[in-house]
């Protein structure tokens, strides 16, 4: 049964790898635009927010999300670090050169906190681990060892799976004249704004 759960935890952080959330297009410009390092530190606090949202859930803070007026301002916060997010990456024309020597390690863990917010403030990403805690923790056939595991398998299967998709980007952005990537940079970051926008318009209907 263990195996079961493992497997059907991988199956479903394999689904979540395959979206195109704002998470997604934050990572590449992040990576094309930066560096892998700092995008692997987007990554990382994408990781922990994820892991925040699933322990919350899990021990019952859940409601805290359901609350409606909690759901207009974390829409709001969210919407708005999205645009702001967008905006800087369509708007800043600053060039960068050798971004893996340039990045500073303080930077680092700006970008983990940016991730971890990015990705924390986003309703839709609460709502869709909150519903799977509920789903996963009524099945009378797992024990809470069995849940770990379903966990465990499916979160790491998307902090691997945004690794390769920071390192992929990197790579092929070494091959990409400048202009192309600020292309890249100005799609993810008119995405991104799109998104937010769509978080706000969603806490008013």
């Amino acid at each position: 049964m263990i195996f079961k759960a493992i497997f059907q935890g991988l199956a479903l952080g394999l689904a979540l790898a395959l979206s195109l959330g704002p998470s997604f297009f934050a990572l590449i410009q992040t990576s094309t635009k930066r560096g892998f390092r700092p995008a692997l530190g987007l990554a990382f606090g994408i990781f922990l927010s994820d892991v925040l949202c699933v322990v919350l859930a899990y021990v019952g803070v859940a409601q805290f999300f359901d609350n409606p007026q909690n759901k207009l301002y974390i829409g709001l916060v969210g919407g708005t670090v999205l645009v702001m997010f967008g905006f800087f990456s369509v708007f800043q024309r600053k060039k960068v050169e050798d971004k893996d020597l340039e990045v500073k390690a303080v930077s680092i863990p700006l970008y983990i906190i940016k991730g971890f917010f990015l990705n924390l403030l986003n309703p839709v990403v609460i709502g869709f681990w909150m519903a799977f805690v509920v789903t996963v923790s009524s099945n009378k056939n797992y024990t809470f060892i069995h849940i770990v595991f379903f966990f465990i398998a499916s979160l790491s299967t998307v902090f691997f799976t945004d690794v390769l998709k920071a390192y992929s980007a990197n790579k092929i952005s070494k091959f990409l004249s400048e202009k192309v990537l600020r292309i890249i940079s100005i799609i993810a970051g008119v995405i991104l704004m799109i998104s937010g926008l769509l978080m706000v318009y969603k806490v008013f209907v």
